[in-house]
């Protein structure tokens, strides 16, 4: 074969293109087939991490609480712990925990942190990422963390004691406030004092008790410029505050005609004595009849501190004269307390009569937890101050069987009948966003209530929070005593510091 003819020949092999697109397509497709089986593995690798992470953190913060609340002994968390991961991943017991992919490991309990740990993998198939490798599989880990410290908490329970109470009602209220504060105290220890419950037992009026002497008698009006509360004064008399200036301030006089004069000198002649009102409801010294105190007033002038927890320094408590004399109530405001007996007893001797002034025992459940009334109350029954302890959580259990009817502060009106339900829930919506404002939580209770008292407590209650809830409408005494159990159990797991 001729050079020339030879040359002719590679010239054409070298342009000719015509099976480059197939070479090129197979090389390209192998490259795709393995970003594609990359992507998928690493996708699934994402997934059964997710999958584990959340077990994981369940798994960890249940045992944290149940440790915590004292359902689970510290030698038996692992296993609580491991039975938690399973059920959040659908396998029915630990022996199909173990034969699985999914294992539980390193699970820890520090005693002096009081926190628990624990690790956990998933052995994943590895398809793609195997190829060019001996490994065919893959332990995708998890860690979690969670504390189950003893947080510090304190839970006001305002418990109606009206007159629609008396019976069975008051009975089944007994039964469940005893257990609810029996629930609540048994994570309290010899050595340590978490739990602390006060208890403000509230009518047409409050029995203020230990804090009666921040109570001042007052007129019936709607307004009143509470006097301020002197501790000196009242060392010195045995009444807080100035009595001459505030009696002037409601002093009234009466215009009569009386007859003067002898024989035939008789005649009308009109008259004017000024004194204080004639059912103003106060001892001659200035103090008050009884221990009975209502709800705290607007000013006629000045600062109001109406829904507010301020203490006595800014202004008293009123004690209206539209309440009878003697009417207040015999169960008088336990405050706070870790004593169980103490408080069990004070709930066996609860006794009834009365309207509904629900957000007077709203209000003074308030002051019982209020850091402002510390210097005011005995100091074992100080209530905590959030600014220096951050785990400190404060609660409000409200409790009604009816509507609120009862009130005194903005009405002028002589009627003292249970007729002030308009004005009683004005209240109680003001004082119930206050005090969430606050940061404390409500729960509120509806035994046996009708829609509207159920729509008011409602609007009460803290917002439920995913599975936790707080506003409860039990119908028989079984389900008050479960409410109070329940509430108490959510109480008890909410106190962990996570």
């Amino acid at each position: 074969m001729k050079t020339g003819k030879l040359g002719t020949i590679w010239k054409k092999f070298q342009n000719d293109r015509s099976g480059n697109f197939a070479i090129t397509f197979a090389l390209s497709s192998v490259a795709i087939l393995m970003s594609v089986g990359l992507a998928v593995d690493y996708s699934q690798s994402i997934g059964n991490r997710t999958r584990v992470n959340n077990a994981l953190d369940s798994a960890t913060l249940a045992t944290a609480r149940a440790l915590s609340i004292g359902d689970v002994k510290e030698k038996d968390a692992e296993t609580y712990l491991k039975v938690i991961f399973a059920s959040n991943l659908g396998i029915d017991s630990i022996e199909d925990l173990n034969k699985s992919k999914y294992k539980v490991k390193d699970v820890t309990l520090n005693k002096t942190k009081q926190t628990v740990t624990a690790s956990a993998t998933y052995n994943q198939n590895m398809i793609f990422m195997s190829i060019g490798s001996e490994e065919t599989h893959h332990a995708v880990a998890g860690i979690s963390a969670a504390s189950y410290g003893q947080s510090e908490i304190e839970v006001a329970m305002v418990l109606d004691v009206t007159g629609s109470m008396a019976g069975s009602r008051i009975w089944a209220l007994k039964e469940a406030a005893q257990l609810g504060v029996e629930q609540l105290l048994a994570v309290n220890t010899d050595e340590d004092e978490y739990v602390r419950v006060s208890l403000v037992p509230y009518s047409d009026s409050v029995n203020a008790g230990p804090l009666a002497k921040y109570v001042y008698p007052d007129y019936n009006e709607a307004k009143s410029n509470a006097p301020v509360y002197d501790p000196d004064l009242y060392s010195d008399t045995g009444v807080g505050y100035d009595v001459e200036p505030f009696q002037e301030d409601i002093e009234e006089c009466n215009t009569t005609w009386v007859r003067t004069g002898r024989g035939r000198y008789k005649q009308w002649e009109q008259t004017t004595t000024c004194g204080l009102p004639y059912d103003y409801v106060g001892k001659d010294n200035g103090a008050s009849e009884d221990d009975c105190a209502t709800d705290r007033k607007a000013p006629k002038s000045g600062t109001s501190f109406q829904y507010t927890d301020a203490n006595p320094l800014s202004g008293m408590i009123s004690r209206d004269s539209r309440l009878s004399k003697n009417a207040c109530t015999n169960s008088e405001i336990v405050l706070l307390t870790s004593n169980e007996s103490k408080l069990k007893s004070a709930i066996s001797n609860l006794s009834t009569g009365g309207c509904t002034g629900g957000h007077m025992g709203l209000q003074w459940a308030w002051y019982t937890l209020s850091h402002k009334w510390a210097d005011f109350v005995p100091s074992e029954s100080a209530p905590g101050n959030r600014d220096e302890n951050a785990d400190l959580t404060k609660f409000i259990i409200l409790m009604t069987d009816g509507e609120f009817n009862k009130a005194y502060a903005g009405t002028d009106s002589q009627d003292s009948g249970c007729n002030q339900s308009s004005l009683s829930e004005t209240h109680t919506d003001y004082l119930c966003d206050a005090i969430k404002a606050q940061k404390i939580k409500i729960f509120t209770v509806g035994f046996q209530t009708s829609w509207s008292a159920e729509k008011l407590l409602k609007d009460c209650a803290t917002p439920d929070e995913g599975q936790l809830t707080y506003h409860y409408e039990p119908d028989t005494t079984a389900e008050l005593e479960q409410t109070y159990e329940d509430i108490a159990n959510t109480i008890r797991s909410l106190r962990l510091t996570l």
